[in-house]
């Protein structure tokens, strides 16, 4: 009998196999590597997430601050999101003030200190960005004072009537027109003070330097650009904005925004028989940008551009909310005819008056053929830019959203009476007069086949060709018609409220 050998009372142990390649594959692909999403955002935007100060700090204002380690907080309010623009409030949670020195490469007017910041996880500085502020809101005219405003200023004041001088008088930093900045104040000036509002805010481009621009430092790269035309009570340039410095124009207002602006750069005209370019502004590395400063001058120049806005604006919009056309057209009560004369008169009597009223004048001019070639049938502004086309919708080249356009004011002509006369483009129409003017009232059409055109807006007179848009300019041509209008100093102009054949 054969007995059993020794190895029978050992089982050899057995590991489990490995998963097959497929397997750990799959399983590495669902598997992630540790951390959440949240947790990757956070540390890719370290802005984004919320952020709690470590310790205690004290509320200071700038020039409170001393060299040397400590924990200071500056401005603080609530927190948004990390979007970098001239004329953002900003909070700053600092725990460390370096003296700024004479020996800097760079030296920015006005700095004395450098505030470290790391925002991260374990960081004890932080810094938060407040956007969407109302221009009217308390927030908003926080730290709006000007670097180095003296207290002359308050004394002074800004007048609507004449130009406030300059309010810097006690530095060598001074405030310059652009006129004077342009001519001869850009020539080893030091620390030059421009103040300007902007006129309007062009298109994005991407353009292509050149190894010896000197404006964008980045030879033959292709860099992003947008052009500002900039004004004040003397001459007007374009401010150049590169790359960073590009989302800053977003959310400046045409004839509303002021930017005082220290140390410009300068870019002399060229005029030569193969080039000629206009001069131009853009910001350098020890330039400041102060947009809406809080001070008489800026709001003289607010008021200048409001003013310059109406006298050379294209396009009012009509100010639907302020008479009720229905009853001034047709209402019970019988409306004053005035002559220009009259109106002149009755109005400078009593320039705060709201009133309405009709006046029987003769069409001297119109243009509508002029207007169709020129492709300015219908016009708006948008962006600060007129936006004119044939057709009552257009798309904004700047913003590329899509405008409702009204008909252009100046295809009618001088408008008189016995006493006086209206220039071209001086009226603001509606759309009901429009209406009328070119296809009568609804009201007063006779039969059907009538009242179905008459029921057709202005806009059908886009749609017509070279011949019907001639006669129609023949039959308004010397005609008379009676315009019911309505007076708002507000306004300021005389509007349209409906015409009467």
């Amino acid at each position: 009998m054969v007995s059993p050998s020794i190895q029978t009372f050992y089982r050899k142990e057995t590991s489990p196999s490995p998963p097959k390649p497929s397997k750990m594959q799959h399983i590495s692909k669902t598997q992630n590597d540790g951390f959440t999403s949240a947790e990757i955002a956070a540390t890719l935007r370290p802005l984004t997430r919320a952020w709690k100060p470590k310790g205690v700090h004290e509320y200071v204002t700038i020039d409170q601050l001393q060299a040397g380690p400590c924990r200071i907080k500056l401005l603080a309010t609530g927190i948004e999101h990390d979007c970098l623009r001239f004329g953002v409030r900003v909070t700053v949670w600092a725990s460390f003030v370096a003296e700024y020195t004479a020996a800097s490469a760079i030296r920015v007017p006005y700095v004395s200190a450098i505030v470290p910041v790391h925002p991260s996880l374990s960081s004890t500085s932080c810094i938060k960005f407040h956007h969407d502020e109302a221009p009217d809101s308390e927030e908003y005219r926080l730290c709006r004072r000007p670097l180095d405003y003296g207290d002359t200023a308050a004394a002074v004041g800004g007048s609507s009537q004449q130009q406030p001088s300059s309010y810097f008088p006690s530095t060598p930093d001074y405030l310059m027109s652009l006129k004077a900045y342009i001519h001869s104040g850009h020539e080893g000036v030091p620390s030059v003070k421009i103040l300007v509002c902007v006129s309007s805010v062009g298109p994005r481009k991407v353009v292509k330097s050149s190894s010896s621009d000197k404006t964008t430092t980045q030879g033959g790269m292709e860099l992003e650009m947008v052009e500002v035309r900039i004004f004040d009570e003397t001459s007007g340039c374009v401010l150049l904005l590169w790359e960073d410095k590009v989302a800053s124009a977003r959310t400046w207002i045409p004839n509303q925004t002021i930017l005082l602006i220290t140390n410009p750069r300068f870019r002399p005209p060229i005029n030569n028989k193969k080039n000629a370019t206009a001069p131009e502004l853009s910001i350098g590395f020890t330039s400041l940008v102060e947009v809406d400063p809080a001070f008489p001058d800026a709001d003289w120049l607010r008021r200048m551009a409001v003013g310059r806005t109406k006298r050379e604006s294209v396009y009012i919009p009509f100010p639907a909310s302020i008479w009720d056309a229905e009853v001034a057209i047709k209402g019970p009560d019988h409306q004053v005819l005035f002559t220009l004369a009259d109106l002149d008169n009755f109005v400078r009597d009593d320039p705060d008056a709201i009133f309405t009223g009709k006046l029987n004048l003769v069409i001297l001019g119109v243009r509508i053929m002029e207007n169709s070639r020129a492709n300015s049938l219908c016009i708006t502004e948008c962006c600060g830019v007129p936006l004119s086309a044939n057709r009552p919708r257009a798309t904004c080249k700047n913003c590329r959203m899509e405008r409702v356009l009204t008909l252009n004011p100046r295809i009618i002509g001088c408008l008189v009476d016995e006493t006086g006369s209206i220039a071209m483009g001086k009226l603001i129409w509606s759309d009901r007069a429009w209406t009328e003017l070119f296809f009568g009232d609804p009201s007063d059409a006779g039969d059907a086949d009538q009242k179905n055109g008459a029921e057709n807006s202005w806009e059908e007179l886009t749609g017509l060709d070279t011949n019907a848009l001639r006669s129609v300019e023949e039959h308004l041509q010397f005609s008379r018609v009676t315009l019911t209008f309505g007076w708002s100093s507000v306004v300021g102009r005389l509007c349209v409220l409906g015409v009467e054949w």
